[in-house]
């Protein structure tokens, strides 16, 4: 069984990210869709983060860069 590109084999479920193998157990709540949803929320939220850090970066040397013109 498969679901958005999981593999489900019993309490367990696998899918290939980055070529990194990642394996998903139903834990002590016995929901293995809940955990899925779960990784793939932290995994929402660490990709958001990541790809703001450039961002972050960049503003805050535009920040030290006024803050020099200025004294």
């Amino acid at each position: 069984m498969t679901m958005h590109g999981w593999v489900i084999l019993g309490n367990a479920a696998t899918k290939r990210v980055n070529g990194q193998e990642i394996v998903i157990t139903a834990g002590r709540s016995g929901d293995l869709g809940a955990a899925i949803r779960a990784w793939e929320d932290d995994e929402r939220h660490r990709m958001a983060y990541e790809l703001g850090n450039p961002g972050r970066l960049v503003n805050d040397a535009l920040d030290r860069l006024r803050q020099a013109r200025d004294i």
